[in-house]
């Protein structure tokens, strides 16, 4: 029973190019129930429907996906588990689904395998599945409002939202517009090839941008940057800083969205999430200007 036991523990599974022992099963499994739990503890604060659980089981293969992505940047096991394993108790994740019902997981899933696709070669194929995505985006961020942000600490907490309300909700969306296609441009001038380094940062700096510049953002449009900044410290360990300090912005707008309170001013969360937005610019131009 013993020698059992000790070949058990010791002997390697092998899937493709991946492999795992009984122990990263087992802590796989561990990690599973726990997030249920979680997930268990706090359903039945709102109303649960199909649309909910739909977006639960998507987050479980979510987190699957991401401990995928992960692998096939950095060929690291531990580091694809331990993706795993943050994305099953993520608590934005947890309060996306299983507490707050909105289904920011449908289209981040796409957005996810656009970015393993073109990391793969398959590019065409990665720029559909980001089309799809954010056409599903759009489509679940669609807002009538007059108010420039519903709960997302954005531009507009440090400049202001009680002048030129109508302006800025008019022109907003044409800067940005207009920030992507200079960007564009510029590497297409340059010739910058979009390596997959580089393509997870700027996937991860979008993630942070679009939401920060546009108008009327609600309170989870942080979920894709939340599960982005993630994998990109899983692909730079020493950017471990960026998805904590995303995550207690993000976490934090949850918070005030729900309980209408707020432990900081929303100008702090701001001026944090564009600090945030700043590192990683700055290390996509940077792995932008190496080409050069």
């Amino acid at each position: 029973m013993d020698e059992f036991l000790r070949n058990l523990i010791v002997k390697k599974w092998k899937i493709r190019n991946f492999s795992f022992t009984f122990l990263d099963v087992l802590l796989a499994v561990c990690i599973t129930v726990t997030s249920v739990m979680l997930r268990l503890a706090v359903i039945d604060c709102t109303v649960t429907d199909w649309d909910k659980i739909s977006a639960v089981i998507l987050e479980f293969l979510l987190a699957v996906w991401g401990g995928i992505l992960v692998f096939a940047y950095t060929g690291a096991r531990i580091r694809a588990f331990l993706t795993y394993g943050v994305l099953m108790i993520y608590p934005t994740v947890i309060a996306n689904g299983a507490l707050w019902n909105r289904g920011s997981v449908f289209y981040a899933w796409f957005f996810l395998a656009g970015l393993y696709l073109f990391a793969k070669g398959a590019r065409l194929r990665a720029g559909i599945s980001v089309a799809v995505g954010t056409v599903i985006a759009l489509f679940r961020l669609r807002i009538s409002t007059r108010s420039l942000s519903l709960g997302w600490p954005n531009l507009y907490e440090i400049i202001g939202k009680t002048m030129f309300v109508d302006l800025f909700n008019q022109v907003s969306l044409l800067v940005l517009a207009g920030l992507l296609l200079t960007g564009v441009y510029l590497g297409v001038k340059k010739r910058v090839c979009i390596t997959r380094a580089l393509a997870l940062q700027l996937f991860v700096f979008l993630a942070v941008l679009i939401p920060y510049l546009a108008p009327s953002m609600p309170a989870w449009a942080g979920y894709t940057a939340d599960i982005g900044l993630l994998l990109y410290a899983m692909y730079r360990p020493e950017k471990f800083y960026l998805p904590m300090l995303h995550l207690i912005v993000s976490y934090s707008a949850y918070a005030n969205a729900i309980n209408g309170t707020s432990k900081l001013p929303m100008v702090l969360y701001a001026a944090i999430l564009l600090a945030v937005l700043m590192d990683v610019g700055r290390d996509a131009y940077r792995e932008a200007l190496g080409q050069a």
